[in-house]
């Protein structure tokens, strides 16, 4: 992982904990102004910032079985799962939980495709 890649995980889990209500190192913030989310809070907030800002990242994601944060660019798997994406780190990626999905993925693309059909026939 790059020296770059590092800085950016190590930013969003500050974040992720800030936004939990951890005051990070060399900060003073009164306890009436901190953020007390939960994780998953914390998580889609910290998404919605990636996405809609360039200075948040968007190639560090929150694994959705062990909520590890992890680097897109270096590990993990997502998949495509309406109605949103799931995602695993590199330590459940190979895991039950994410071969449970894939297989709903698939299960849902052949669904899809043999309804098309229908709809042309």
């Amino acid at each position: 992982m790059s020296e770059e890649n590092d800085d950016d995980l190590g930013k969003t889990q500050e974040l992720f904990e800030f936004l939990q209500g951890r005051t990070p190192d060399g900060y003073v913030i009164g306890p009436d102004h901190m953020p007390k989310l939960t994780p998953d809070q914390a998580a889609t907030v910290i998404w919605y910032l990636g996405n809609q800002y360039w200075k948040v990242t968007d190639h560090v994601e929150r694994c959705d079985v062990c909520g590890d944060w992890y680097d897109t660019w270096c590990e993990g798997a997502t998949i495509d799962c309406p109605p949103v994406p799931i995602f695993f780190c590199g330590n459940c990626c190979d895991g039950e939980e994410a071969q449970r999905k894939r297989r709903i993925q698939r299960g849902l693309e052949r669904a899809h495709k043999r309804d098309r059909k229908c709809a042309v026939a």
